[in-house]
């Protein structure tokens, strides 16, 4: 019989899958079709920071990678995955690298003034804004993963 943990983890990475998904389609064209990226800086030229991206864009790839990968796990059916440290681990820092990732972008997009200087609001800056809200909420969701990771992993034990 398949526990309602299982379920809820199934479930919840399901939703990861997806929400990293919309993440990654807005920071790749949510700039009117071309790249927005997360920013990280700003400067008169109004560049974004190549650190930030490097980090926003292995975080973003990574973890979709990884949560799909472990949700193929679950999906075969053994019990050998839920004994692991390392999906506790995994989500535990994806907590912090999820909303590291928001609050720079957030950072960024929210002082972030186009080329009308006067104009407030602006396409680039509300995708922006919203691709940031999405990564805290993604840290919120791999923390709830991780509760749901370290219930598998005593009830293993």
């Amino acid at each position: 019989m398949v526990s309602v943990q299982t379920i809820a983890t199934i479930v919840v990475k399901t939703f990861k899958i997806v929400l990293n998904i919309i993440i990654l389609v807005l920071y790749r064209t949510g700039y009117n079709g071309e790249f927005l990226g997360v920013g990280g800086t700003w400067n008169l030229n109004e560049e974004k920071n190549p650190d930030a991206e490097i980090v926003a864009s292995g975080v973003i790839v990574g973890y979709l990678i990884y949560t799909l990968v472990q949700i193929v796990t679950y999906l075969f059916g053994t019990t050998e995955h839920k004994r692991a440290l390392s999906e506790i681990m995994m989500n535990f820092i994806g907590v912090f690298m999820w909303i590291a990732v928001g609050a720079v972008a957030l950072h960024y997009w929210g002082g972030y003034q186009g080329e009308h200087q006067f104009q407030f609001v602006f396409a680039e800056r509300q995708v922006g804004l919203a691709v940031g809200a999405m990564c805290v909420i993604q840290g919120a969701v791999y923390l709830l993963d991780t509760a749901l990771s370290v219930i598998h992993y005593t009830k293993e034990m």
